[in-house]
């Protein structure tokens, strides 16, 4: 049990006050012997044994109304939860909240979604306690401190609402450990509100070792987590790809794929429509849906042919999570794919030229330059959207403007040069090169459910278990791990990027090196996937990722849809819809691992904190009951029962007459 006024418990040797009163009127009365009382000695003793048992239950029934009338006014909760910790006042209360679109999964009875149910029970519990001298929040959309007026504001403040973003819990954690090192804090306590998704939570990322260090090496930190991990009986996400506008004569179309993801225990093969609207004209198409859910792929739209830019949106029928119901798409008249290859081996360079130079639709027009390290000046920064190097790494002016194109939305791969490795950049550096002694080396894992390994459209897996390689060279990146070889190093690494995207692999095309080339499938399908992102931001309508600055870039955005949107500029970026600035147009939507990433086990959460002062609370989405209960009305009831039955067993007992 647990007390929001643990000091009152300091009364409780009150509890011994009619014991003493007790004793001290025994000390006022003197036995004096006198002959005619004796005879009444032997009846008295007869009934002496009954009114012993009733002066001790009096006098039971006084303590326990004095110890009840105590134990009320230290205000106690219920909740054995908190015992293992203790819920004495901290000095200062964090509160991290996940706001990622995952979290809109509702309750459709209750009408709550995880992150509301969330900020209920949370603002409840500490609104009943003292929650310190400052509370803060941590929301995952910005990723920001905020210091937070009172519990109840935690349900009203914008930086509490929902958006379209993905979060990033470690993250969140080291801002929380920046302020309470930087601040001679005390107690703290960090309430932690999210569905434990794999994206959200990167339990493989290597910082996690780190961040249960440090919070080690703090006095007086306790780490609370409201864990919701249980999905959605049956949910329906949707989004939209390779959006693409056609011209022929005076007419025009388009063409794109949708994508339709069933969550949950969809069993049973259902129809489903779907809505598209381009520029507020609407049309439904009826899919059928099977246990994974559908995809529809070239689907064509006629348009004006005047309508060379817009926008439009595909949606579904309301369902668990409103979030992903809806997914927004722009388009424009595609640009020329360019991409720049830097070589001094002109046989590799040609084996990347080759694979860039085919499109992958004969109506996209592609542009590969090969070029040689002392040529670097002559690169076309602002119209290329790929750049692979393959060379020492860059130092200097060039690292300046790879660091520039890859912030600005665009795509390198690193490939591991032949001799001088370079320094360290991109916080990655090359090692010794490996070479397979018997038996060429295999891939033993990658990631299929997105990036550029991910499975195709039908559904297949790209075939890298047929890939054999010869030589490697090892590498050590803070990225994530995309794929590995079966001694357990990595082919290839993505780093994080706030924009863009920079790639690590580490090992070449070529014969000499691995079947890359030969089994040219998943090498022509990387390096296709890597340049459709990087040319995604040189058109004049771009779709992208929920984020803080996913506007960044300018400044005049307007909202087109949805209309009633009206959040500040500030707040844009989060939330999905479409936005124009003049002749630019920009589609914001949820990441498409938003889509696909599980929750992760909670022993796999738990075992994260070992070793700190930590607890989790499993909690259902619209369970918006009190996680703790004050019982001190309880204690006052048990206080009158008490002086009632006192009552009753100080009424004077019956005289009993008798005649010899």
């Amino acid at each position: 049990m647990n007390f929001l006024q643990p000091l009152t418990l300091i009364a409780l040797p009150l509890v011994l006050l009619p014991v003493i009163i007790h004793l001290i009127n025994q000390q006022r009365h003197r036995t004096v012997p006198w002959a005619a009382m004796m005879f009444l000695m032997t009846a008295k003793r007869m009934s002496k044994g009954m009114a012993r048992i009733r002066h001790i239950l009096i006098l039971l029934m006084r303590v326990l109304a004095i110890a009840a009338l105590i134990f009320a006014i230290s205000r106690p909760l219920s909740g054995g939860w908190l015992g293992s910790i203790g819920f004495a006042k901290p000095d200062v209360t964090l509160v991290l909240l996940d706001r990622s679109a995952s979290m809109e999964a509702q309750d459709l009875q209750a009408g709550e979604s995880k992150r509301s149910t969330a900020l209920k029970r949370l603002a409840h519990l500490l609104e009943q306690g003292d929650y310190g001298t400052h509370l803060f929040l941590i929301d995952s959309a910005t990723g920001r401190m905020q210091k937070v007026d009172s519990p109840k504001a935690l349900l009203s403040l914008p930086m509490t609402e929902a958006s379209a973003t993905s979060a990033n819990i470690p993250s969140m954690l080291e801002t929380s450990l920046t302020y309470l090192k930087a601040n001679n804090t005390g107690r703290v306590d960090i309430w932690i509100c999210s569905d434990l998704r794999e994206n959200d939570w990167a339990v493989d990322s290597g910082r996690w070792e780190a961040i249960t260090e440090e919070f080690a090496q703090l006095e007086g930190v306790n780490l609370f987590l409201l864990a919701y991990s249980e999905t959605a009986a049956s949910n329906l996400s949707v989004r939209v790809e390779n959006v693409q506008r056609w011209q022929q004569g005076n007419n025009a179309e388009l063409l794109l794929d949708v994508i339709v993801r069933s969550e949950g225990n969809n069993t049973a093969i259902q129809r489903v429509p779907i809505e598209f609207e381009v520029n507020k004209v609407r049309s439904v198409v009826e899919v059928e849906l099977d246990v994974l859910g559908a995809s529809i792929k070239g689907h064509r739209i006629p348009i004006d042919g005047t309508l060379t830019s817009g926008w439009g949106s595909v949606g579904l029928p309301g369902d668990a999570n409103p979030l992903d119901n809806r997914f927004y798409f722009v388009f424009s008249e595609p640009p020329i794919r360019q991409s720049v290859i830097v070589s001094d081996d002109a046989r590799i360079g040609e084996a990347f030229r080759r694979a860039l130079s085919i499109p992958t639709d004969n109506r996209l027009q592609h542009q590969t330059d090969v070029i040689s390290v002392n040529k670097t000046g002559e690169i076309d920064w602002e119209n290329i959207g790929l750049l692979i190097w393959q060379a020492a790494l860059p130092t200097g002016v060039v690292a300046e403007q790879i660091q520039n194109f890859v912030n600005s939305g665009r795509v390198v791969i690193f490939f591991p040069p032949n001799q001088h490795a370079g320094g360290r950049f991109f916080d990655s550096q090359w090692n010794d090169w490996q070479t397979a002694e018997e038996q060429p080396y295999k891939i033993s894992w990658w990631r299929g459910d997105a990036d550029l390994f991910a499975h195709v459209e039908s559904g297949n897996a790209l075939p890298l278990n047929d890939l054999r390689f010869f030589k490697y060279r090892a590498f050590e990146s803070t990225g994530t791990i995309l794929a590995r070889f079966d001694d357990d190093a990595p082919l290839l690494s993505r780093v994080n990027s706030d924009r863009g995207a920079v790639y690590f692999c580490s090992t070449l095309p070529t014969a000499q090196y691995s079947s890359l080339e030969r089994d040219g499938v998943v090498f022509y399908v990387a390096l296709q996937r890597a340049l459709a992102e990087g040319t995604s931001v040189l058109t004049d309508a771009s779709q992208r990722v929920a984020a803080h600055d996913a506007l960044a870039d300018r400044e005049q955005w307007k909202v087109v849809a949805p209309e009633e949107n009206a959040s500040s500029l500030s707040e844009r970026g989060l939330h999905a819809g479409v936005y124009r600035d003049e002749t630019y147009w920009a589609a914001v939507n949820r990441s498409a691992v938003e889509d696909t990433a599980k929750a992760a086990s909670v022993e796999t959460v738990d075992a994260l904190f070992e070793g700190l002062s930590y607890r989790r609370i499993d909690v259902e989405v619209g369970d918006t009951s009190a996680l703790a209960n004050e019982l001190w009305r309880i204690f006052l009831i048990g206080m009158v029962i008490a002086l009632i039955v006192e009552a009753v067993l100080s009424l004077p007992s019956k005289k009993v007459e008798s005649s010899s």
